[in-house]
């Protein structure tokens, strides 16, 4: 083989050598140009996910527990139609409290449901406030129902000076007490109320409280429509054997009676 041959040999085995470089170049370059949509891709993919989970997750909020309180804001929400958010504030109370007030008798405050249901109903017409919705929103007509159980004191010349908020303001109590008396106090906003107002003055637990003006509610014979003030005392004189000697108040479609500290009845003090 002479030089010439060689020569070319050489050149074609150079040739050859670059066009190897030169496509392996490009063929590692197209793969990572490839690649990197697909990365990014996969990247937009999982971003996505996480973007709808989180999306989920803002509008869904109400459904994931974050300790006792959601947990409990959840078992109110799952209760019946009354049971909204039935917390009582103390600051939005108007009397305010009075922790220093003697206990000397009670005072049991009944309501003529209808009375308060056709009040409510001329002031809100079909959009009622929730507080009254389970006793004026159905179909359920109710009679007498309680208003609530109040510890009094014989010192007090206005509402102000009986004891109120005694303990302060409390947590909501749980959905399973307040559930078991609407049938006779038709709303969980009064229950919850009336216990942080009243019935923690004089009562351990809102079960006890709510057990005994149940108690005492239940054990009275009520008439079953409106009747004016004399006209009700003398019925319920008559059909109640033990408010025969006791003297009675009432004010616009309520009904009160006096106990006192051995829960019989007595005179109601002059309001």
């Amino acid at each position: 083989m002479n030089r010439k041959h060689l020569k070319w040999i050489r050149l074609g085995a150079l040739a050859l050598l670059a066009a190897y470089f030169y496509f392996s170049q490009r063929w590692i370059s197209n793969d990572t140009i490839t690649e990197k949509p697909r990365q990014q891709q996969k990247q937009n993919e999982e971003n996505s996910v996480r973007g709808e989970i989180d999306q989920s997750a803002g509008k869904n909020h109400d459904v994931f527990f974050n300790g006792k309180a959601d947990h409990d804001a959840a078992n109110t929400n799952k209760a019946s139609g009354a049971l909204a958010d039935y917390d009582y504030i103390m600051r939005d109370d108007a009397i305010g409290q009075n922790a220093k007030a003697s206990v000397d008798y009670y005072m049991l405050a009944l309501s003529w449901s209808p009375a308060f249901c056709d009040s409510q109903i001329k002031k809100f017409g079909a959009d009622l406030p929730p507080s009254a919705q389970q006793q004026c929103g159905t179909k359920r007509r109710y009679g007498w129902v309680i208003h609530g159980l109040w510890p009094q004191s014989r010192s007090a010349r206005g509402t102000a000076d009986h004891p109120r908020f005694c303990r302060g303001d409390l947590p909501p109590l749980d959905v399973a007490v307040i559930e078991k008396y609407l049938a006779d106090s038709p709303s969980a906003a009064l229950l919850q109320g009336e216990w942080e107002k009243h019935g923690a003055c004089a009562f351990q637990s809102a079960d006890a409280y709510f057990q005994k003006q149940q108690q005492l509610f239940r054990e009275l014979i009520l008439p079953t429509q409106d009747m004016e003030r004399k006209a009700l005392f003398r019925w319920m004189k008559r059909h109640n054997p033990s408010l025969k000697n006791a003297f009675m108040q009432a004010s616009r479609h309520e009904l009160f009676i006096c106990y006192d500290l051995s829960w019989t009845p007595i005179n109601c003090p002059s309001r």
